[in-house]
């Protein structure tokens, strides 16, 4: 019984120190001076194909917005991260640097009406991994 009750406060612990260090898109993870460096990357990389405005284009898909936002809901800040650091430009996947990268979906997340904070996005996997994507309220 004793090892039990251990297991249980040990789980709940757990969880509440997830929970306290889990941040949202809708906390600030990313500055106005990164959106501002994004936009420069995305309309030389990505504007091609994704569209002037982000809507997507001919099989690029729309990179913020409602359809954006519901396809990511939920899900952690480091796989789209990751995707677009692996798979993007098409033309010449992964030459963008991590900073190049987070500056882009800092870019993103502020198209789709996501608020700025005061700090940079982080470009860490673990960092990444610890932001939920959540549209706005």
């Amino acid at each position: 019984m004793t090892f039990t009750r251990i297991l249980l406060a040990l789980t709940v612990a757990t969880c509440a120190i997830t929970a306290a260090t889990s941040r949202s898109t809708r906390d600030g993870v990313f500055s106005k001076a990164q959106v501002t460096r994004g936009r420069t990357i995305y309309n030389e990389e990505c504007g091609k194909c994704h569209g002037e405005n982000l809507g997507g284009g001919e099989g690029a898909p729309a990179l913020a917005g409602t359809e954006f936002l519901a396809k990511w809901q939920g899900k952690p800040l480091e796989p789209l991260f990751e995707r677009t650091r692996a798979t993007m430009p098409a033309d010449d996947p992964g030459h963008l640097s991590r900073r190049q990268v987070a500056d882009v979906v800092a870019y993103m997340l502020s198209a789709s009406e996501l608020p700025a904070g005061e700090k940079d996005l982080e470009t860490t996997a673990e960092a990444l991994s610890d932001i939920r994507i959540e549209a706005k309220k």
